[in-house]
């Protein structure tokens, strides 16, 4: 990680654990690193496939498979909402000998207070909106009372609040890696573009190869070579299964 200050390097513990020397803040915020970046690939992918104006593949894609197309847009933002919603635990749950630390924002500022308002300015995204109590409500349990008075269905509903809400939140969380990261690993750049460039790369690629797809199926009943080639890959499926 490089040259880091030495105030910042303090050990954390709970009041049922005593931790190791080597789990620091170093250490801690290597795991929140990891976890922040998973949720924007997270974001990425909802946002390029489904909050974005779609691709001719991609538009194809949401007419012939349209339950896949949105039980994938649901699994996507449930694990989103879980996993921002997780970062936004206190430091410990539980009490007395059950007690457990979290791998958490709050968990940060109790090893290194200087992060205190970095976090709090995550917190103030997550705080003004809607999304703890979609987690609460839909995610966290099931809600008898709710479903006892709602129509059942699979998909989390959001409103266009939430989705802005989870967009500025997962641009917090950027920002509060940039800057953190400037406080506990100086001297050593960070740039986080290559992951979200990957997405969209390969959001591309799949609309692309979609488009690809259904323009073949157009010019197959015209052509005897195109037809010869979907025959012989038909049969060789079979063969493989």
């Amino acid at each position: 990680f490089g040259r880091h200050h030495p105030a910042l390097l303090v050990n954390f513990r709970s009041a049922s654990t005593t931790l190791t020397p080597q789990t620091d803040a170093i250490a801690l915020w290597d795991i929140l690193k990891r976890e922040i970046t998973g949720i924007q690939l997270l974001w990425e992918t909802v946002e390029s496939l489904y909050f974005k104006a779609a691709g001719r593949g991609l538009a194809t894609l949401a007419q012939d498979v349209p339950l896949f197309y949105r039980l994938a847009q649901t699994a996507l933002m449930e694990s989103l909402l879980m996993r921002t919603s997780r970062l936004m635990d206190p430091a410990v749950s539980g009490r007395g000998q059950g007690a457990r630390n979290n791998l958490s924002l709050n968990r940060l500022t109790d090893v290194c207070g200087e992060t205190a308002t970095d976090v709090a300015a995550v917190r103030v995204v997550w705080d003004g909106s809607n999304l703890k109590n979609v987690r609460d409500k839909y995610l966290s349990h099931n809600d008898l009372a709710r479903l006892l008075s709602e129509p059942h269905a699979l998909n989390v509903p959001l409103d266009e609040s939430d989705v802005k809400a989870m967009r500025e939140l997962v641009a917090g969380l950027r920002e509060f890696r940039r800057t953190v990261h400037s406080k506990l690993c100086m001297g050593v750049s960070f740039s986080d573009e290559g992951s979200s460039l990957q997405v969209r790369h390969e959001v591309d690629v799949l609309d692309r190869s979609l488009l690809a797809g259904e323009l073949f199926f157009k010019l197959l009943p015209e052509h005897e070579a195109l037809q010869r080639v979907w025959r012989d890959a038909d049969l060789n499926t079979g063969e493989e299964k």
